[in-house]
Formats: C-alpha cells, structure tokens, sequence
C-alpha cells in the first residue's frame, strides 16, 4: 500500500492524493488553491495511472474544485462521496462555473471548466453510505466512511486491505455545531498509517459557546448604534452557523429582534441544506422534515438582485451574512467596500483568514492607528472608520482536539498534512511519544511495507531527530553568525523540524555540551534570528523555517525578540479568566507583542469589578491588559432610556458630553424628583457616567453643582470665549502640574481639568483654579478620576530597590488601592514607605 501526495499537504488547498491498496488505484479528493497562481494540484502526475475510483472527502473547494478535470481525463471512473456531499456539489461546482465565467470576462483568466463538463461528472457521482462497505470497483478493499464533523456530509475515509490499514482524517472538527454533529472516531482502529489534517495544530481554540454568544451581542450592539454590521462567511458551513447563532440570540432574548439579509451563494446553500437532513443535528432534521425554513424567517431575509443589495444598505441598520468568507470575492467585497468607511458600522470575521487574504489585511488594521487604517479594495484605496473583529467559530479541531484523536486511533504513524509549517511542527511537537510522525511533502510517496519482525512500517523521512554526528561548531563556542550555520546543517527544506535547546546546543558542541552553553543559545534564539521560530504551543522547542520562511523573514526586517506571540493561547485565558463578563465586546491582542486590550461596554465600572481577573491575566500572559477607556456609546444610550422614570418621555436620542463623561436626556412630560435622582445614581453604578434628565420646569437634583468639585466665578464676572479660557487653563497649568487635558461644557460653563492625581491637584491648587475661575469667568472642576497608567508608573516607580514588578497593577478604584505583585527582598519599613 502506498499514498503520494498531489497537493494538499505542504499547505492549504488542492488536496488531491493518489492511494495503491490491495493492488487498486484510487484518488481521494481533488481540490484547488481558492487564491494564489498556482490554483491546480500535481495533475501530471496521473499521465499513464489508472484509476480504479474516486472518493471525496467533503464539498469544500479546496477539496473538489479540480474534481471536473480528473472525471474528464477518468471518464470511466464512479466517483463516490456521502449523499449530503453530492447534494452539496451541485451547489458548490455550478457556483465555481460562474465564478470562472465572471473572472474571464473581468480578469481574462481562461476557466478550468465549463458547466457541461460539471454536469458530466455530477452524472456520475455514487453515494458513499456510513460506515463499513465494499465498492465493486475495489474488491478486496474494505472502505470505512465515518462522519468528520466540520461542515454537513464530511467523512473521513478509513482503508483496509491485505498490505496495509490506511486513515484520511480529512477535514476534521470533534466539537458539535449547530447544523451538525461533531466527528466519529475513524475507522478502521490500529492503521499503519493516518493521515491527518494540522490546519489548527498550532492553536488552543476558546469556548464555542462563550464566542457564540460574543458575536451575537457585538452584532446586537452595532445594530443599536445605527451600523449595519457585514458578517463574511464561508457560504457552505460556516454562514448557516451564524444565522442559527443569530437567530438563537434573538428567540432566547439575549439580544433584540433586527433583520438579517443573507447574499451570495450562502442562499443556495441554504437552499440545500432542506434536501440532506440526515446529514443535520437530530433537532434541526426534524425542523426541515417538518417544513421548516431554519435559515429563513420575516426577518432573515435572502438578498436576489444588485438593486436589493443597494436596499439593504440604504434601509434600517440590520445584520448581512454573505460570501465570501475572506473578502476574495462575493458579495461581501462590495458590502465592505461601501461600509468601511462608515464609524457605526462593523465588518465581523468568523473563520479562517489565509495570510494573504483582503480579510485578513482588514483585520490587522483593527487596532492600527486611525491614519494607518487604509484598505485597497479593488483599485480603490479607502479609510477604514468602521469596527473589525473576529470571533473563532472554527470547524477545524485544534491541537488538543487532533492529539485526542490521535490517542483514540492509536495508530502506528502520523503523516501531518492540510497545514501551514507552524501548524504542523508545533502538531508533530504534541504527538511526540504516540505515534512516528511524518510530514510529507507535496509531490512525496509514503510506502507502508512489511517490517522484518513482523507487522508493517512506514518508509519515509519522519520528523528528524538528531542522531550522533560531528558537532557542528567545531569546538567554537555558538554565536549569532552561528546560528545560519546550525539551521543549514540540520534542516530538511521541510519547515516542520522542531528542536528543543539542549538538543540544538548538542548539535553544535557535541553530547558534552555545558549548561552555560545552552542558556548562551537560549539567549541568541530569543533574540530572535529569521533561522529559528519558537514553537507557542509546545514551549521550549525551535523550527527551523524552509529556505523561502528565511527569505521573507529577513526581507521583512529585524525579528522580534523572544518567542512569537500565539493570540489563540491568550484569547483563551482571556475566556478562562472573563469569560462571564457580560459587557465585554471585544478583545484585542497585539500580534507582536502580545498586549490585550480590553473593550466593556462601561470600562470605568468593569475595570473595578475585573480587576483581580484582569491582573491574573496580565501575569499569566507577561505583557499588559490596558481597559479601552471608551464606553461603548450606544449602550449608553440604551440604559439612559431603560432607567428613565415613568411620566417621562424622551425628546430626541440621549445627547453624549464625552468631556464631562454625562449623558444627558431633554425630556417632556413629569416625574418625582425622587424618581430623577434614584435613575440618575442606578446610570452611575451601573455604567460610572453621569445622567442628567433635563424637561421643562423640571429640576434635576444632579443639575446643581457640588461646590466641593467646582470653583465657582465671583458673582457677575463676564464669561471669557471658549477658546480663551482653554488656552488661558492650559498655560496655568501645564504638564509640569500633571494636568494632561482641559475641556470645556458650554451649556454648563464650565472647563474641567484632568491631572494624573485629581485629589493631590485639588489642595495644591486650590488658590490658583479659584484665581482661575474668575479671571476666565468659568466654573473650574477637576475630573475625579486618576489617570490609570500614572497610577500603575507611580506604583512601580515607588517600589524599595529589592522588589522588582510581576506582572500589570492592578486598580481597585472602589477600594481606592493600585496592587502590585513583586518578587525580590525588601525590608518592612520600606514596604510602608513605598505604600505611603
């Protein structure tokens, strides 16, 4: 029995690989690179083979785009996959006709094939059952087809015959979704070899059900600011997932009812899903025998024309599910185009991004700086103003997910495929001890063959490991010229080898290596070199990146120190640690230095109540977690409205004062001063700004101002101009006083000051805001609240020299204390100082 690999296996895309067993030739999947040049796998390595059958492993286009040129050069040949795949094709192969169509008459780019050439193989297409079965084409070959999860009618398919046991995990996911079930443990048990997919093999995915119900309120959220908010989708899986996502929210009362427009070829997907209940959930199968419409509603609308799109947009603020999933093409680019620019809106990622991607572009610069927010969409260069996140709703397992199932096959070796470098070496670091792992290349042949003892083996290169041979130092001592000198005489071009320290230090010195000459390497690695990657997943060990990795590393500059951030790990802890907040929106990680920033709906009142998680995740991750200061406006307003008392009625939307940290509600009818008051101190607790409620003959008690927070102008001093009495504050007190903002509310008259230390501001200037007040003829308030990264300076500046910082300080706001975790020795009379 042997496997070679016809694409699909240094990467993602084309898979296509070329099986011999039991003295038959089959073909398992035959897909195309969605982007890139190079879009077909090794085809010409079919000139002269017959083949016996084709299997497909699931409809996606990385798995069946090249399916009509092989069925054209193998006219004789069934081609078999599950009946829910088959139904699947339909959709998925007229839509690729149309796609190419479109591109030759855009782009001239000559299509692959055309729709007759479709519908012959379609012709041709036999169901695949669950299960244990034999195919007449292949006697002698017992064929398993078990369900892989992922998205509807995915199996992986299991061969047995007389010279060997083979698994193709295919396309892989265990954990369940909403339209179907996760996967079944392949079959058969024991094989000499499974050939397992590593797209995720580098990440820790978060909770499904915590990142579910973030989506539904981020989109909720945007909704009720007045966005639309643009969800791209892969159109077969993952966009009936966000609307079963949605639509779930909304019928539990999680968040408000809003419309839903779903485009492209999400809708004939949708479609489909109607005629392949077996291949759904039990609950949702039921749903569609009974006459059901899960994707469809009166308010989960599709979109069929160019002039409904433009509906869409210039009607109410509602959701817009459409493919494609990476911004490649699709509706989703003209949406993006036109709502990128637009600061209400927001564009949500919920699955993979290639690293090329529009999508992935756009989603770097979700936490540039404004002026660097620019995207290139078409021939157009645009400002991006709107929200860009991503929520993980993967339907690939992870590394945890793929080592299980490893566990569970127990199989005697693991080629790794379906996978960028990283993915794979950091996979074959978690699967060390269970099985031999292999990571073939493109283009490679495994061969299981007899072993001599009995049993069979694999025969190819495994992962190396470093056997005896002369150091590669040479008795020299390692140093950072050295470093090009060990990768280019221990790599293999494959950009999956990983080692760890004392094994990369043997290999330059020899078995004798010393400890010093270990933590020497430590240190030049984590310098950082284009010649060795940190693997995040599996601490302690280094890739040696392939030649072209090397080449673009260093083209790209100076790399990072220390080992490369994994933002999956992070996210993770991040859920560990927060994830019940119920007004935590987003979360954001810094790629290259793996700082998280955190986005509440009210940060002044979260930051207090988290802050013992929020420094639990700052130690965990060694890099800070900043709280976005910015509320989330439109929940503001939301509880503005829901706190306003009863023989109230708003005038028009709640006005924001960002300065003042105040909304402000003008309202018509009456209430009891009392009722005003308890709304007004339920809004500070419950979002730490001020409400004031405004109507006519109606006296807010917050209206009148606290003398203590303000100094008040003598009695008929004229009001300066605005710009004046800014200017005139700025100069008295400059950065030198820790005054770091003045602002000034007109309607009020006052200018509020912001100083690192209001409280110490307050009785050292004293005299001076009240000589300022009435040389300006403005009230003069100084904001009540310090300055956050000035109290966590302070805080580390003021530490004894024996004690050095672990770690973010924390700010317990309501406990009016900063803590700081410390290592080091220092006497009790200087901790006092230090605290003092």
């Amino acid at each position: 029995m042997h496997i070679q690999f016809l694409g699909g296996a240094s990467g993602v895309g084309a898979t296509c690989q070329l099986v011999e067993a039991g003295g038959r030739r089959l073909l398992v999947d035959a897909g195309v690179r969605v982007d890139g040049a190079d879009r077909l796998p090794d085809l010409a390595a079919l000139a002269g083979v017959s083949l016996d059958a084709i299997l497909i492993t699931h409809a996606h286009a990385d798995h069946i785009g090249a399916l009509p040129l092989v069925a054209d050069r193998y006219p004789a040949t069934p081609i078999y996959a599950s009946p829910a795949t088959i139904r699947l094709m339909e959709v998925m192969l007229g839509d690729a006709v149309r796609v190419m169509a479109r591109r030759a008459a855009d782009e001239l780019e000559l299509p692959l094939y055309d729709d007759a050439l479709v519908a012959e193989t379609l012709r041709r297409l036999r169901p695949l059952r669950a299960g244990l079965q034999q195919l007449p084409e292949l006697p002698g070959v017992a064929i398993h087809a078990q369900r892989a999860g992922h998205i509807a009618g995915a199996v992986s398919i299991g061969l047995e015959a007389a010279d060997g046991r083979l698994v193709i995990s295919g396309d892989v996911s265990a954990t369940p979704q909403r339209t179907i079930l996760g996967a079944a443990v392949p079959a058969p048990r024991r094989p000499d070899l499974l050939v397992l997919e590593s797209t995720y093999g580098a990440r820790l995915h978060p909770n499904r059900a915590v990142e579910e119900r973030k989506l539904a309120e981020a989109v909720a959220a945007v909704i009720a600011r007045g966005g639309h908010c643009l969800i791209p989708a892969f159109a077969l899986g993952r966009a009936q997932e966000v609307i079963l996502i949605l639509r779930a929210a909304q019928r539990d009362g999680v968040i408000p009812p809003f419309p839903i427009a779903v485009d492209g070829l999400v809708r004939a997907v949708c479609a489909a899903y109607a005629a392949i209940p077996d291949a759904l959930t039990p609950a949702l199968a039921r749903h569609v025998r009974n006459g059901g419409k899960p994707f469809f509603s009166s308010s989960i609308q599709p979109v069929e024309s160019p002039q409904q799109r433009e509906r869409v947009l210039a009607g109410p603020p509602c959701a817009i599910i459409s493919s494609s999933g990476m911004l490649t093409g699709g509706p989703a680019v003209w949406y993006a185009e036109r709502l990128a620019g637009q600061p209400q809106a927001a564009i949500f990622f919920s699955g993979y991004l290639d690293e090329e991607a529009p999508g992935r572009r756009l989603l770097d610069l979700a936490d540039a700086a404004p002026e660097l927010r620019r995207m290139t969409f078409g021939e157009r260069t645009l400002p991006v103003a709107c929200e860009v996140g991503r929520y993980s709703l993967s339907a690939h397992a992870d590394g945890d997910e793929l080592s299980a199932l490893v566990r569970a096959l127990e199989p005697r070796a693991v080629a790794l495929v379906h996978g960028d470098p990283e993915a794979r070496a950091a996979l074959a670091a978690k699967l060390r001890g269970m099985a031999e792992v292999l990571v073939p290349r493109d283009g490679q042949d495994l061969v299981i063959a007899s072993a001599a003892r009995g049993g069979r083996r694999v025969i190819a290169p495994p992962v190396p490991t470093l056997a005896a041979r002369a150091p590669v130092g040479a008795g020299v001592p390692i140093h950072a010229g050295g470093l090009e000198q060990l990768w280019s005489a221990l790599r293999d071009g494959s950009g999956v080898q990983a080692f760890s320290v004392r094994e990369l230090a043997r290999a330059w010195d020899g078995p004798d290596v010393t400890l010093d000459a270990e933590e020497q390497l430590q240190a030049l690695l984590e310098a950082g070199s284009a010649y060795f990657v940190a693997l995040p997943h599996a601490p302690g060990l280094w890739r040696l990146p392939a030649p072209t990795e090397v080449r673009r590393m260093q083209a790209a500059g100076p790399q990072r120190s220390g080992p490369r951030v994994d933002s999956a790990v992070i996210q993770a802890l991040i859920d560990r640690h927060l994830g019940d907040a119920p007004d935590l929106y987003q979360r954001g990680v810094d790629p290259e230095s793996g700082a998280v920033t955190l986005r509440y709906f009210f940060p002044t009142v979260a930051a207090t109540r988290d802050a013992s998680a929020i420094a639990q995740i700052a130690e965990a991750t060694g890099a800070p977690v900043t709280v976005w200061p910015q509320p989330h406006q439109g929940q503001l307003a939301t509880v503005a409205l829901e706190l306003l008392p009863a023989g109230l009625t708003p005038e028009r939307a709640p006005a924001l004062y960002l300065a003042e940290a105040r909304v402000e509600l003008r309202c018509t009818g009456s209430s009891e001063p009392q009722a005003i008051a308890a709304a007004e101190a339920a809004f500070v607790a419950r979002t730490g700004w001020g409400l004031s409620i405004r109507a006519p003959g109606l006296v807010s008690p917050k209206a009148t101002r606290d003398e203590e927070a303000t100094f008040e102008p003598t009695a008929g001093t004229p009001r300066s101009e605005v710009n004046f009495a800014l200017s005139t504050a700025r100069s008295w007190f400059g950065t030198e006083t820790s005054c770091y903002k003045a602002s000034a509310d007109q309607g009020a008259g006052v200018v509020t000051l912001r100083f690192h230390f209001p409280e110490v501001a307050r009785e050292h200037y004293r005299e001076q805001l009240a000589e300022l007040a009435d040389f300006i003829g403005w009230g003069v308030r100084i904001w009540p609240q310090p300055h956050q990264e000035a109290l966590m300076r302070a805080a580390r500046d003021g530490l004894p020299p024996g004690l050095q910082p672990i770690g973010t300080p924390a700010i317990q706001s309501a406990a009016r204390e900063v803590v700081l975790r410390v290592q080091g020795e220092a006497r009790g009379d200087e901790r006092e100082a230090a605290a003092r």
